[in-house]
């Protein structure tokens, strides 16, 4: 198998293959999907408001927007940006208004078209650890795997919500 990997951090490896038998990451690697947030043009300066898009009463949903909300506990600062994260019940998208990202937690699959429908209107980037949300062009970045992250980009959905990559980005994960 053929593989190229960058080191886009101290220890930050991103891959671009993405095996066609790769399952979606029961979490999102949020370290990693931080990163790709600064790959967005223009690079995001000052603070860069973040929606963690969950559903109540989904367990595993719930218990993967904890997850990220104890990684960004208190911010998370790339360069000149810094992260801070609030939770959006899918019940309420509204919420996502000024935004810059979501997090899209796995399972809301049925809720996926009125995700895409906000952030594409709101030009937010939506990341998640859902192969399948990126491969219907609902979900712009996937990520998968823990130890070695993967990385794919639906080009329509990120040309549908206007967010542009820098090109040594795109060069570097799998565009779909």
């Amino acid at each position: 198998m053929n593989y190229l990997s960058i080191l886009a951090g101290p220890v930050l490896a991103i891959s671009m293959l993405w095996p066609a038998a790769t399952a979606p990451s029961a979490v999102l690697n949020v370290p990693v999907a931080a990163r790709v947030i600064s790959f967005v043009q223009p690079t995001p300066v000052g603070l860069v408001p973040i929606g963690i898009v969950y559903q109540p009463g989904n367990a595993a949903s719930e218990a993967e927007a904890n997850d990220m909300e104890r990684m960004l506990t208190g911010g998370f600062t790339l360069g000149r940006a810094t992260l801070r994260t609030r939770r959006v019940a899918v019940s309420n998208l509204g919420q996502l208004a000024g935004t810059k990202a979501a997090f899209v937690t796995t399972g809301l699959r049925a809720h996926q078209d009125e995700v895409a429908a906000v952030a594409s209107a709101q030009s937010i980037l939506t990341i998640t650890a859902d192969a399948g949300c990126v491969i219907a062009g609902k979900c712009i970045v996937g990520i998968s795997g823990a130890s070695k992250a993967q990385i794919i980009v639906n080009k329509a959905a990120a040309h549908r919500s206007g967010i542009r990559f820098g090109s040594a980005f795109l060069m570097l994960v799998k565009a779909v």
